[in-house]
């Protein structure tokens, strides 16, 4: 089963959505998530969506469970209110969000901001199914992107971030019906620049479908802060 989705690019902003019953809201294209529109064989459904705008500065998101790290809404340059995790001290600290669907395709959907300082860079991975889900994660010290499963690595590939600017990423996972598999596929580019039409990376893989609740991560290696915003959960 092919599933094709078409969204609009957010280019800024961020506005709150954390109820199901509220009109979905693009992380793309617009300065808001209410916009979004997808496309496909059978309509994708908003699952979870957060922008943090009616969150207190300062505030931890009530909808987000912290696994661990001092996560707390703040505002940019620009008075937009994004999920910010400070710069010390080092280590891995994750976050855990969205519903616990089992069966369904389902996609995570992220926009991040971080930066290096020297040498040393920054690191950022998502997942679905949980903690110990399907991981998508992004290496620039080592010019890669990982994608494992129980800390076994699927797939490797080169890639060559820059920091400096806000990123979006679209990760989903599909089980294939006809054997127990499931497609992995992504996608990242800077949000200033339109949605690439192809996926980073689209395969299947001999590993029965798993889904669950969605988690981020930020590994603050640069002793800069990371942002995370305009989260978003569909399912198919």
């Amino acid at each position: 089963m092919v599933f094709f989705c078409v969204l609009f690019l957010l280019t800024s902003g961020c506005v709150h959505q954390s109820s199901k019953n509220k009109t979905p809201k693009s992380p793309i294209q617009s300065d808001s998530l209410e916009q979004v529109k997808i496309v496909a064989e059978q309509a994708w459904k908003l699952e979870f969506s957060e922008d943090f705008s009616e969150v207190d500065v300062g505030a931890e998101p009530e909808n987000i469970f912290i696994l661990d790290g001092e996560y707390t809404v703040q505002k940019e340059r620009d008075d937009n209110k994004c999920l910010t995790l400070p710069g010390t001290p080092m280590g891995d600290f994750g976050l855990l969000f969205g519903p616990r669907e089992r069966e369904k395709p389902l996609e995570l959907n992220f926009a991040f901001f971080a930066t290096k300082k020297g040498r040393r860079m920054p690191s950022i991975a998502a997942s679905i199914g949980g903690v110990r889900g399907y991981r998508l994660r992004l290496n620039p010290a080592a010019r890669n992107i990982v994608l494992s499963m129980h800390e076994t690595v699927l797939k490797q590939l080169s890639f060559a971030w820059e920091g400096d600017q806000w990123w979006r990423i679209r990760f989903q996972a599909i089980p294939v019906a006809s054997k127990k598999a499931t497609r992995l596929q992504f996608k990242l580019w800077p949000k200033a620049q339109n949605e690439p039409k192809e996926w980073f990376l689209r395969e299947e893989f001999d590993i029965e479908y798993m889904g669950g609740k969605c988690a981020l991560w930020g590994f603050p290696y640069s002793s800069t802060p990371i942002l995370f915003d305009d989260i978003a959960v569909l399912s198919n």
